[in-house]
């Protein structure tokens, strides 16, 4: 019956004495007294990974528009959101720099103006923590708001989560 045996393992009359080792290893362990012990100190701030992206968009997204008028009302985002009122161009600035960002979005809603389009959305990508959450996701809607187009609008919102969410924004054109 030897011969089953590896040879690696100890037989039972060499096996050590594990009661014994195991006492010995923890002879010098302290109870902790759980009613007077401090609780473990946890950073409440964490300044990586999702918390930090999620921190940064709280900071962002309350400024898409600072003119309150200028959002598109509750009963048209309603429809946008049921399907009512369709998208009718969409425009990605997605590894666009500020430069040629601005230049097509003021083309896009030069033509979306001319050829009488009411909702356009505008995609700009949700960023990344390392920038803050999106450098056009945050300038956009500004550009849009306050430049020559501004006298088009009836509103800007965040998209709905199916149409891009917090990385693309409606634009709603008045009617010509």
């Amino acid at each position: 019956m030897s011969s089953d045996r590896r040879k690696d393992e100890p037989s039972e009359s060499e096996a050590p004495d594990t009661d014994a080792d195991w006492l010995n290893a923890i002879s010098d362990v302290e109870k902790i007294d759980t009613d007077t012990a401090a609780p473990d100190v946890v950073d409440s701030e964490p300044t990586t990974g999702l918390a930090e992206r999620f921190r940064q968009r709280q900071h962002v997204e309350p400024t898409l528009t600072e003119d309150p008028g200028l959002s598109i009302d509750p009963h048209s985002m309603e429809r946008i959101r049921r399907g009512k009122m369709p998208i009718e161009a969409e425009v990605d600035l997605h590894g666009c720099t500020q430069e040629e960002a601005i230049g097509s979005v003021n083309q896009f809603l030069e033509e979306s103006w001319t050829r009488k389009r009411r909702l356009v959305l505008v995609i700009t990508g949700k960023g990344t923590a390392r920038d803050g959450g999106g450098v056009l996701r945050s300038v956009v809607p500004r550009w849009i708001t306050e430049g020559r187009f501004r006298s088009c609008l009836v509103g800007i919102s965040a998209a709905d989560r199916r149409h891009g969410g917090d990385g693309a924004v409606y634009v709603m054109l008045r009617r010509q």
